[in-house]
């Protein structure tokens, strides 16, 4: 069981200056020391490793299930970071994953840690994205002549000059599906003193803090089968089984109704896990922190039995208070903190209240749900350890009237019909709470955010894709290469000195108009100290069913001007047009700032971010799977003498090279919705077919069969599938055809995993490949 206990002792302001101004020496202490605040700022120093593992053993039992995972220091999810305001971070990170854990994506044992969140204003080498601001770290005790990272790497940062406020924020790897596996968890950076708007009983303790997470039936099976709480779950009598279209469909964000099935792991009378706890007492505010550490496409809400609630900060920044709350949705990445009151007016003899927690596999239309709870505890109340949600989620079903937070915005008639600014400021209006219209507490000004460097248009596709590009990775990160290195590069390139600065589109000769292209995505911005410009980033979402993609900015946070959403698909130049004439409105009066935000299917999100700090930064969407095929970018500020690059090394190539969204050059990621791949190797190359599941094969097929999908083998059996290239002298190029045999129909000779799963490769065996 996992039990919280809160003192209502009230924290004090403090100072950290002499009398003289000068800042206080700070003395190294052990992080697990610094949840405590004190009137001396401290350096707190923690030790990570990043290990795989089993989940069986306590602090890592997820669902209950035995499967691997993985985990910071043997923990689901990772050690909390907890340190104050004036401190300064640091974390010795080893990577110690031994072994291959083969995650869906094909992504190595490689790894980074990124800090979700913090600007890294003087640290953007530790940023922790893989090819962008570092090289991927590889295991310990791996010798390499190229090693390029300091043994261990010191993540951290200062909340002084970093940008890094009091608030909530979280960890995780940056490389492939990690976090998905365990590997994340959460920072908090804690107030010296009382919360500054709601100037009550507050009793702030990081340690109520909830970290959401969908878990899936195993590193390489993408079916979702439960919800954790702090790394807690249950799973009932029936539990979520799936094919290939199902699990493509969740990937790609179209939603997936899964099959339910006896659950063989599930024993009544023996459950290996418990659901977590937060124990309370009557009368007073308690700050809880949210944190949406999802993996996919899979949005949550939280409600609290008999309670309602006040939100008092997103993404890590206080916010105008909004009151009353029936409910509150989070997607991949989102953070909200809440004060609850707790009531005098309790069942002292009754069963605790839950916490819950639902989402739903079919978006948009709330079907097939996944829940989940955490106990809300009062004195003498007890609590029923053989409780199980079950597969319908019964009692989830929050009755009307509702005044939610942050719903899903996939549906145009609640966008049309939500609580507008400032009529949600009564706690009796009833609806729905979108991000544009929340305030931040205190004025931005308007000739500040409005003294723009330029508008870039950012639009979605569905081919999960900005503009159609997809984004690549060079063997030099890019914040280490000096010069840039614009080979292959595209996006737009904006010069002259600020505020206004002039763009131009660059694409290489590969891209074409009819097909996206894979390529170094890079939106280049100007950067300045004082008289700071801002760049404006229209965000269209075009397809009125897509996902509402969760799009996260590193290096800053960004203020959300403008959104919309129309019940028709549109595009980028519709939304011009709709600018042109005036229809599209932006709010410069205490815009809400935000890290991640959801872009509304057929819908925009008007963005500004400040372009004061020096760096590169990506900028991609927060569903996992589409980082990973490419919907990601490089927002680069600045030039390379304007960067800070610590104990890193500029222009040496990573000793593992960046994998392209389809595979490396000897790798080919084999799974049901794949693109069809294509690679160039030399003679005697070994490629690999990568995948696990016993749901597919490979075969060797003439061309005019591969271009038909003519291939029929119904035999499955688990990878890797390995296929040397022929030895031949390579002055002549010779083309070899692969394809999954799996399904074939024989009216229509047609391999259906071949057809439309996209599962055929063609490799070309030639002297030198410039693929």
């Amino acid at each position: 069981t996992t039990t919280t206990t809160t003192t209502t002792t009230k924290s004090t302001t403090t100072t950290t200056t002499t009398t003289t101004g000068s800042p206080i020496p700070k003395k190294t202490v052990p992080g697990e020391q610094c949840d405590i605040c004190t009137d001396y700022p401290r350096k707190c120093v923690f030790d990570f490793k990043l290990e795989m593992l089993k989940s069986d053993a306590d602090g890592r039992r997820a669902d209950g299930r035995i499967r691997s995972v993985l985990a910071y220091n043997g923990q689901i999810p990772g050690p909390p970071i907890v340190i104050c305001e004036g401190d300064e971070l640091l974390v010795n990170f080893k990577n110690n994953i031994t072994g291959n854990m083969t995650n869906v994506d094909g992504s190595s044992n490689v790894t980074t840690l990124h800090f979700h969140g913090i600007r890294e204003k003087t640290r953007p080498w530790s940023d922790g994205v893989p090819f962008v601001s570092q090289c991927p770290i590889t295991p310990e005790g791996q010798d390499h002549p190229k090693n390029r990272n300091p043994f261990p790497f010191p993540y951290g940062f200062n909340t002084d000059v970093d940008g890094a406020p009091a608030g909530t924020y979280w960890y995780h790897s940056h490389v492939g599906a990690q976090r998905t596996n365990g590997a994340y968890g959460a920072l908090i950076i804690k107030e010296k003193g009382t919360y500054a708007i709601v100037e009550e009983n507050i009793i702030d303790d990081p340690a109520n803090t909830l970290v959401l997470q969908e878990w899936y039936e195993s590193s390489t099976n993408q079916v979702p089968v439960s919800l954790l709480v702090n790394g807690n779950g249950r799973i009932g009598e029936l539990i979520n089984t799936g094919d290939d279209e199902q699990i493509t469909a969740h990937l790609k964000g179209k939603g997936a109704c899964f099959n339910l099935t006896e659950n063989k792991h599930f024993h009544p009378d023996n459950f290996t896990t418990n659901y977590t706890e937060f124990h309370v007492k009557p009368g007073y505010q308690y700050r809880f922190r949210v944190i949406g550490a999802i993996s996919q496409n899979l949005p949550l809400r939280l409600s609290i039995e008999n309670h309602t609630f006040t939100a008092i900060a997103m993404d890590s920044r206080n916010i105008q208070p909004v009151t009353n709350l029936t409910d509150l949705w989070l997607a991949a990445g989102e953070r909200y903190d809440i004060l609850v009151n707790t009531t005098e007016e309790y069942d002292q003899s009754g069963m605790a209240y839950k916490i819950k927690v639902i989402g739903y596999t079919d978006q948009p239309d709330n079907h097939c749900p996944l829940c989940t709870i955490a106990w809300l505890k009062y004195p003498k109340q007890y609590i029923d350890y053989t409780y199980v949600t079950d597969s319908a989620c019964t009692g989830f079903h929050l009755p009307s009237p509702l005044r939610t937070l942050n719903p899903v915005p996939n549906k145009y008639t609640a966008w049309k019909n939500r609580i507008k600014y400032p009529h949600w400021k009564y706690p009796s209006t009833i609806g729905g709470i979108f991000i544009a219209d929340l305030r931040e507490p205190k004025s931005k000004s308007k000739s500040t955010i409005t003294n723009l460097a330029n508008t870039q248009y950012i639009e979605f596709d569905g081919n999960i894709t900005f503009n159609g590009l997809r984004m690549s990775y060079p063997p030099v990160p890019f914040l280490l290469q000096d010069p840039a290195d614009a080979t292959n590069r595209c996006g737009s390139e904006c010069n002259g000195p600020p505020p206004f600065t002039k763009c131009t589109t660059k694409n290489p000769a590969t891209c074409t108009a009819n097909k996206y292209c894979n390529c170094q995505h890079v939106v280049k911005e100007p950067w300045a100290s004082v008289n700071v410009p801002w760049v404006e980033i229209v965000l269209v979402n075009n397809n009125k069913v897509a996902a509402a993609h969760p799009i996260h900015q590193h290096g800053g946070w960004y203020w959300v001007v403008g959104e919309g959403q129309y019940n028709h698909n549109i595009n980028s130049s519709f939304i011009r047009h709709q600018d042109k004439i005036n229809k599209i409105s932006r709010n410069f009066h205490n815009p809400p700032p935000k890290d991640t935000i959801q872009v509304p299917p057929g819908g925009y999100a008007i963005i500004r971010t400040k372009l004061d700090n020096a760096g590169t930064w990506i900028f991609h969407c927060h569903i996992n799977y589409h980082v990973t095929i490419g919907m990601a970018m490089v927002l680069q500020i600045g030039e390379p003498q304007d960067w800070r690059t610590g104990p890193l090394q500029r222009n040496v190539e990573c000793e593992t090279p960046p994998p392209p969204p389809r595979g490396g050059p000897t790798t080919i990621y084999w799974f049901y919705g794949m693109e069809n791949a294509e690679r160039c190797v030399t003679p005697g190359t070994e490629v690999t077919f990568n995948w696990v599941n016993k749901d597919h094969n490979v075969n060797t097929v003439p061309e005019a069969d591969y271009d038909s999908c003519n291939v029929n083998n119904p035999t499955p059996y688990a990878g890797d599938c390995i296929w040397l290239a022929p030895m031949l002298d390579g002055s002549v190029p010779e083309n070899y055809y692969f394809a999954c045999g799996r399904y074939y129909n024989s009216t229509t000779r047609v391999g259906y995993h071949c057809k439309h799963g996209g599962m055929k490769a063609k490799i070309q065996v030639r002297s030198v490949c410039t693929l």
